[in-house]
């Protein structure tokens, strides 16, 4: 079964044989490719450090240790990001993705009874320095020296940067062997699969617990973890990357429908016309997400768009009545300006 998807424009424009990271490039070369010389890289890679900024963010809730280039290490990243976009991803890749959304890694298991998912622990920080190096040569070909210099740059610490652009679609990269060997899986067991940085969708009528063993054991054996596993099955919404599935449907989370059914209330309450067109922008906003996950032509997207539409012929006169009203107001002030100081005596005196 073919691993890649269709080719675009400007990105995933070539298979990862054809890629000028596989085809042996020198130091300088590489560098070339890169858009400086060989020892402007190498200078990037000897000094990093003092382009590295660590900090504590908190993320959906967790406390997260970010290390990340910035200055002229981050436009090295930016560009190796650029060129290993243009690779061709495997079809059950959905990100990091250019134009692939979470709902296009939802409606891959619409009309599935069965769901079983499960992270990457840690995916980023145990991708190590040791598995880019190994991909870069052995997996591209490239020469010891080169694929040491592009593991240095691409690493912060030993392992993949936590907050670079790079770091995304160089993790799937580096790790396609063992994301290829689970695709192999479901295709033996008739599984669909899909793949969302580091969580990993299976589906279909009925997914057994021996296959959940496998999988895990090639996670395995690539010096991984997983863990928060989760079977699920039955008529209620299963959500997959904040996308809830039912049968061949797709739902929006119940958070949505709250923000929409809140923003009414807000619009109803707003006083001025100013603050509801204000109000309806942020309402037009949210019904668009939720006509782009139900589906234009669902019966949930028809009557969003429906919506959409009635907020939109108000908030156009809403719009207009602030013209009109800012118009007058512009006006008055113009005339008062040009009107004389209130003078007793009469001009022929």
């Amino acid at each position: 079964m073919p691993r890649t998807a269709a080719k675009s424009k400007r990105y995933e424009r070539y298979e990862l044989a054809r890629s000028p990271f596989a085809q042996k490039p020198t130091q300088r070369q590489l560098a070339k490719l890169l858009g400086m010389t060989r020892d402007e890289l190498r200078r990037h890679a000897s000094y990093k450090e003092q382009c590295i900024v660590r900090r504590e963010v908190r993320i959906n809730g967790k406390d997260r240790q970010l290390a990340y280039p910035e200055g002229p290490l981050r436009a090295v990243h930016e560009k190796l990001k650029f060129h290993l976009n243009k690779i061709k991803q495997p079809n059950y890749l959905y990100s990091p993705r250019v134009r692939k959304t979470q709902r296009d890694n939802a409606a891959v298991h619409t009309e599935s009874q069965q769901f079983l998912t499960l992270d990457l622990k840690q995916f980023y920080p145990s991708t190590s320095f040791s598995m880019i190096k190994s991909w870069f040569r052995d997996d591209l070909g490239m020469y010891d020296d080169v694929a040491g210099l592009l593991a240095n740059l691409s690493t912060v610490d030993g392992v993949a940067s936590f907050g670079s652009p790079l770091t995304p679609v160089l993790v799937s990269m580096v790790h396609r062997n063992m994301f290829n060997e689970i695709a192999d899986a479901c295709d033996e067991w008739g599984l669909k699969y899909s793949v969302w940085v580091d969580d990993l969708t299976i589906s279909g009528k009925f997914v057994p617990g021996e296959f959940l063993e496998r999988v895990r054991s090639i996670i395995s054996s690539h010096g991984l973890k997983s863990h928060k596993i989760s079977y699920r099955s039955g008529n209620r919404p299963v959500f997959i990357t904040g996308i809830g599935v039912v049968g061949k449907h797709l739902v929006a989370p119940s958070s949505l429908n709250t923000r929409i059914r809140d923003l009414w209330g807000e619009l109803k309450a707003a006083n001025s016309n100013e603050e509801k067109a204000s109000v309806s922008l942020k309402l037009l906003a949210q019904l668009g997400t939720l006509r782009h996950i139900a589906g234009r032509k669902s019966a949930a997207g028809q009557r969003a768009a429906n919506m959409m539409n009635t907020v939109r012929q108000k908030r156009d006169k809403w719009q207009r009545q602030n013209i009109r009203d800012a118009t007058e107001k512009r006006l008055i002030a113009q005339r008062t300006d040009s009107c004389p100081e209130n003078d007793q005596s009469l001009p022929w005196e």
